[in-house]
């Protein structure tokens, strides 16, 4: 059973990291500044006045998106928002900035882990053999 989708809206200032380019291994930062059930605009920072956007994505561009939520609680953990997004919209500000409208389908809140996990080393003696 599902639950009805609920639309919502909201003006925010929240810190998002933009993944995109081949195997989303080029990272952008952001600053998301609206937000609403299927889409999200993030403010882009401008160059220092010699700058194309090059690395910026472009309109139609696929893109990985992680939006982080603040934390409200001492004993809670960091969170973020975990899209998968489209460009749909790109919008050059007066001063140089751009301001992208990303579109998705669906969400999801993971836990920001910052720290490496490392796997355990297997002993020699609790190997498995023939």
């Amino acid at each position: 059973m599902s639950l009805p989708v609920r639309a919502f809206s909201a003006r925010v200032q929240l810190p998002c990291r933009v993944f995109c380019g081949p195997d989303s291994v080029l990272e952008l930062s952001g600053m998301a500044v609206s937000i609403d059930t299927g889409s999200l605009v993030l403010a882009m920072p401008g160059g220092n006045g010699n700058s194309n956007h090059h690395d910026q994505p472009r309109l139609g561009d696929k893109v990985r998106l992680e939006l982080s939520l603040p934390v409200t609680e001492r004993n809670a953990g960091a969170k973020y928002l975990a899209v998968r997004a489209r460009v749909a919209l790109v919008t050059e500000m007066l001063d140089g900035t751009r301001q992208i409208k990303f579109t998705f389908r669906k969400a999801s809140f993971k836990d920001r882990v910052e720290e490496v996990i490392v796997k355990p080393i297997k002993q020699a003696g609790k190997l498995w053999r023939m």
